[in-house]
């Protein structure tokens, strides 16, 4: 059964697909990036039995054209941000320390990643707290991750930034940030605070006449993949 999937579940749809195989005896051939561009595939033709996103938008397009069955919301994300423990960054003086000329700020990339729609959504909401934020921080953000999907294999491109020395401070999934702290346990991880955050709602759905996709987006949907997706970090 052939996936699609946004990058930030891939860890996650690892433990799906493990679940699922087990109960059913379908395997998953899961590929994995960017959701704007892995509708574009499917919407040109591309060839799937599930499609699960990380912006519902997306979901919801592909079945008003009737190339999904159905889209339905089956988890949730939040924002948080990684940084330099030299920051000494916190809820309280996150926009302070974001907006310092010398702080290196990374994001994901807006249109084709959620995740950067998401974070061009909270400078828009920081810019109505503090007037001129969102200015500064369109200026300031390094758009490293987002364009094309990790290769199989390769670290994840916040883990590298940090390791290459190319950011002081990257906003991300509050998923990718307990992913990126796996890997590197020095750096801190704050949630933005819930009057500035973006809750991100992913959409899955399967493709008409694939009975394989249905059962698998029953089965994510339930309780053992309600499980699963709350022990990787979802709401």
């Amino acid at each position: 059964m052939t996936v699609l999937a946004a990058g930030s579940l891939r860890e996650v749809m690892k433990d799906l697909g493990d679940a699922f195989r087990k109960q059913s005896g379908i395997g998953l051939s899961a590929n994995f990036g960017p959701s704007g561009g892995l509708r574009k595939d499917i919407e040109g033709g591309r060839q799937i039995d599930v499609f699960a996103s990380a912006d519902l938008a997306h979901t919801d397009a592909l079945a008003a054209r009737k190339l999904l069955v159905q889209s339905q919301t089956f988890a949730y994300n939040d924002l948080c941000v990684v940084a330099m423990p030299a920051l000494g960054l916190n809820e309280a003086n996150l926009l302070d320390v974001l907006l310092r000329p010398t702080v290196r700020l990374a994001t994901s990339t807006p249109v084709s990643d959620p995740m950067g729609d998401y974070t061009w959504q909270f400078f828009r909401n920081a810019d109505k707290l503090r007037p001129g934020t969102f200015a500064v921080f369109d200026a300031k953000a390094l758009k490293l991750s987002g364009a094309s999907a990790p290769l199989p294999g390769q670290k994840l491109p916040y883990v590298t930034a940090f390791e290459d020395g190319k950011t002081d401070a990257y906003i991300m999934y509050c998923t990718n940030a307990a992913s990126t702290l796996k890997a590197l346990p020095q750096l801190d991880v704050v949630r933005i605070p819930e009057a500035l955050n973006v809750r991100s709602s992913y959409g899955i759905g399967a493709a008409p006449g694939s009975r394989q996709g249905e059962q698998f987006v029953r089965f994510v949907l339930g309780e053992e993949g309600r499980r699963i997706l709350r022990a990787h970090g979802f709401n």
